[in-house]
């Protein structure tokens, strides 16, 4: 299965470095062609000028900008996010990665009187991420980074997606065996992704 790994942290000595090679490495271990994209090193521009704002609806000029990132979801069977959970919201990066890259037409399409999905290619879903906050205080926010992996990427991906969501709460004040708990944990989920 070809997956495509979409990570958003701009330290290389975090933990969410450390999940990601975690990721990488058991996914390609398991015989997957892995996709990386770290968009800090690839240096995305996350921000949605005027101009792309007003081209966003005119098909295909709004891929112009960004067509190999386009073209690099088309080719994917499934996407892995990476990412930590920063403010009870996806980074400003990967924000503005979707912002940018899940365009009309790419994501979702116009069928008569509604939107469809329109990333029907990607069959399998997940999202590796820490917070830094507690799990119950996430969910009385309304846990909006677990809604919009496990909601809002499930609407616009084929019709029977499978989705899995891995989230580490609390890590400041995580015991480091529970981080190493975690860890293995992913690298497990990866293995029989």
């Amino acid at each position: 299965m070809r997956v495509h790994v979409i990570y958003a942290h701009p330290l290389e000595t975090s933990l969410a470095a450390t999940l990601h090679q975690t990721v990488i490495e058991n996914l390609t271990e398991a015989g997957h062609e892995v996709d990386d994209l770290d968009l800090y090193k690839a240096g995305f521009d996350p921000v949605l000028s005027a101009e792309g704002r007003s081209l966003y609806h005119d098909v295909p000029t709004n891929r112009a900008p960004v067509q190999p990132y386009v073209e690099r979801l088309e080719a994917a069977d499934a996407l892995v996010f990476c990412h930590p959970v920063w403010n009870f919201g996806w980074p400003a990066m990967l924000k503005g990665y979707i912002d940018r890259v899940f365009l009309p037409e790419v994501s979702f399409v116009f069928e008569k009187d509604r939107l469809g999905p329109g990333l029907t290619n990607i069959r399998k879903l997940a999202t590796v991420t820490t917070y830094g906050s507690k799990r119950w205080r996430a969910a009385v926010l309304g846990d909006p980074p677990r809604k919009n992996a496990t909601r809002f990427l499930r609407a616009i991906c084929h019709p029977r997606v499978k989705v899995s969501y891995h989230a580490l709460y609390n890590i400041d004040r995580l015991p480091r065996q529970d981080v190493d708990a975690f860890i293995e944990k992913v690298g497990k989920s990866m293995r029989k992704f």
